[in-house]
């Protein structure tokens, strides 16, 4: 029987059976994450050899370890996830419409990669130095691992979806909402809008800030220059 003649029964018992899929591979995934959680948790030690992490509730370690391997659990399941959810709502879709939401998803995909590797690699390891350089000998940091985890978390997330920022002009400008020209005339303010919030995110250095708001021009830059190539095919 073919999906499109599937009474709303069978589309129920076709979801219920994607998501049981999609539950099943992420546990199993996080539990052999949870083997290795000592050493994904190492890798973000490894970005300041000097930073020693402690713990200040006996759970706390666990749990970190714990909420680690779930993350990389979802994160290696996600092709398993993804392929799950594209058998249920492909039939659905027209083949424009599949074809434009795979290059979407592959470009949101890319961007945000790119995005939280720039913070892992770059951004996150100027801020930790910087931070380091407020201990003396009177006041020495302790960090616990949790709080330490969700701040390294937070900014890889966080530049990941300030990445996604042509895709996003991308397709506003695909569905006729944006245009190049309105984003160019108000570039000075967005760039003035970039460099606040460059301010608020990193330390207060002018390193760190010109190191967020750098890459976010660029990304506007860009964004401006599909947009109007977008535009253009419209128009013609």
């Amino acid at each position: 029987m073919k999906r499109n003649n599937l009474t709303m029964l069978g589309h129920l018992a076709e979801l219920r059976k994607r998501l049981t899929i999609i539950v099943i591979a992420n546990l199993i995934l996080t539990f052999i994450c949870y083997e290795y959680s000592n050493k994904l948790v190492q890798l973000f030690l490894d970005m300041n050899k000097n930073m020693r992490l402690v713990y200040l509730t006996p759970p706390e370690l666990f749990l970190a370890y714990l909420k680690i391997s779930l993350i990389a659990g979802v994160i290696i399941a996600s092709p398993i996830t993804i392929l799950q959810i594209w058998i249920f709502i492909s039939p659905g879709l027209y083949k424009k419409e599949r074809a434009g939401i795979i290059g979407t998803f592959i470009a949101g995909l890319l961007f945000f990669m790119t995005g939280g590797l720039f913070a892992y690699k770059v951004v996150l390891p100027t801020m930790l130095e910087f931070f380091q350089k407020f201990q003396t000998e009177e006041i020495a940091q302790m960090i616990s691992v949790g709080s330490y985890l969700d701040f390294v978390l937070s900014i890889i997330f966080t530049f990941g979806i300030v990445f996604e920022m042509p895709v996003l002009a991308a397709l506003l400008a695909k569905l006729k909402l944006i245009k190049a020209k309105t984003l160019k005339k108000k570039q000075p303010v967005m760039i003035l809008i970039i460099f606040i919030i460059a301010a608020i995110m990193t330390p207060p250095d002018i390193v760190s800030q010109i190191m967020l708001a750098v890459p976010m021009i660029l990304l506007l830059q860009l964004s401006i220059g599909i947009c109007w190539l977008i535009n253009k095919y419209q128009e013609d």
